[in-house]
């Protein structure tokens, strides 16, 4: 009786050992969209997003300071990863020729979520202490035939400054034109929507420059969460004191005859 008690005590320890063991190299390779930092959502244009291949290779996006006047949304497959237990490394050079090197520490994974504390952050081999909390959902659903084409709406978030309609035309090879009135209420197209729009499941980022058409340089990008219902689209963006803009906006047969 005191060997099968044994038998079975030990049957159960064996199988718990096996059931809390968790595939993460498996889990991990995909797509991923940063949702939370230390449990609180990031500003949209803060947000990054990570692919991890099942070739070891990572593909990281996300905003960039280039200098002083400019930004732009960045996409850098200069990274490999591995993993080892619950130990993400990577290594890699950004676009400016930067060498990283990170250890991350996954603290939970499933099919759905990731959360990952820093072990250990450098640049240059210049260490950089980072003790922060961050939380990814995994991005499953291609929104790019539903997203492509002209769309026509506003802002309409209350007491915005942005109070008049817009067109966007967005092609399948990632590039689009943006239309505006002017004060006649002529329709123009913007020439500098340079760096094209990047879909990451519900999250469209768009690169454009500021004001060039009138003679500034200044470049920079938007993030936006969208939600599609048929013919019609939602973007909300989440901005400094916890405001959220929201634009509204339908899909149109054809974008609006422009000025010469």
């Amino acid at each position: 009786m005191k060997y099968f008690a044994l038998i079975c005590i030990l049957g159960t320890l064996l199988f718990s050992s096996c059931k809390e063991k968790t595939d993460y190299a498996g889990l991990l390779v995909g797509k991923w969209i940063n949702s939370s930092v230390n449990g609180v959502p990031p500003m949209t244009n803060d947000i990054h997003f990570c692919d991890y291949r099942s070739d070891g290779v990572e593909l990281y996006a996300s905003g960039a300071q280039l200098d002083q006047n400019n930004k732009k949304w960045m996409v850098n497959d200069q990274y490999t990863y591995s993993v080892d237990g619950n130990i993400i490394t990577i290594d890699g050079t950004d676009d400016q020729h930067n060498l990283y090197h990170m250890e991350f520490v996954i603290s939970s994974l499933d099919e759905n979520t990731l959360t990952h504390s820093v072990r250990t952050y450098s640049c240059n081999g210049v260490e950089a202490p980072d003790t922060k909390i961050y939380t990814y959902r995994k991005v499953t659903t291609d929104y790019q035939n539903q997203f492509t084409g002209i769309w026509y709406g506003r802002c309409t978030t209350p007491g915005t400054a942005d109070i008049n309609y817009h067109y966007w035309e967005y092609f399948a090879n990632g590039r689009y034109n943006y239309y505006y009135q002017n004060e006649a209420l002529q329709w123009n197209k913007k020439s500098d929507t340079d760096g094209g729009y990047f879909l990451y499941g519900n999250l469209m980022v768009s690169n454009y420059t500021i004001d060039l058409i009138s003679g500034g340089t200044s470049k920079t990008y938007d993030c936006w969460n969208f939600n599609l219902d048929g013919t019609t689209m939602t973007w909300t963006g989440l901005q400094e004191n916890n405001k959220t803009i929201t634009y509204e906006m339908e899909k149109v047969v054809s974008a609006p005859m422009v000025v010469n």
